[in-house]
């Protein structure tokens, strides 16, 4: 392989990691969305008093730091934390844990972090909380599985089509 073939090849391979990542990455969601969805279920039968107050409180405090995405994120990832220990599910958490551990630092997997998509992104954890405060196991999944798909799809780079996602 000459030097300008060699060239010519480096945006092709890019290319190709670029579409193996995204696939990776839409592969995951899509996971993460089965298990958490499933977890937010039993979450909404077995939450008690202290979980719905925990739930309304991170999601209030999400409110309020949608001004500083580092501080949100944490609040974002004990809210869904809380979701999976309420369910007693430890290996759908700790599959949720380990996937997201792959991959939770990366730009592709975090996105964009400007202030409309926290706001966006806490109506569907405000919607979720609600759910579960209700006790509406159905509902409480539903919300998990549409606010799960909607932050993944303002998020995630690239320009192939979601096909994955589709359900």
């Amino acid at each position: 392989m000459n030097e300008l073939t060699k060239y010519r090849a480096i945006p092709a391979l890019t290319h190709a990691s670029a579409m193996l990542s995204q696939r990776r990455d839409d592969d995951l969601v899509v996971t993460r969305r089965v298990l958490e969805s499933d977890m937010a279920n039993v979450a909404a039968r077995l939450a008690g008093p202290d979980t719905v107050d925990q739930l309304r409180a991170l999601v209030d405090r999400m409110d309020e730091l949608v001004d500083d995405p580092v501080t949100y994120a944490e609040s974002d990832r004990a809210f869904h934390d809380t979701i999976m220990q309420t369910s007693g599910n430890r290996i759908a958490r700790g599959v949720v844990r380990a996937l997201e551990s792959q991959v939770f630092n990366t730009a592709r997997y975090m996105g964009r972090t400007e202030r409309a998509l926290c706001v966006a992104s806490n109506l569907g954890h405000r919607r979720i909380y609600e759910r579960i405060a209700a006790h509406d196991p159905d509902g409480a999944a539903e919300a998990m599985f549409n606010h799960i798909t909607e932050a993944w799809i303002v998020r995630r780079s690239g320009t192939a089509d979601p096909v994955r996602l589709r359900r």
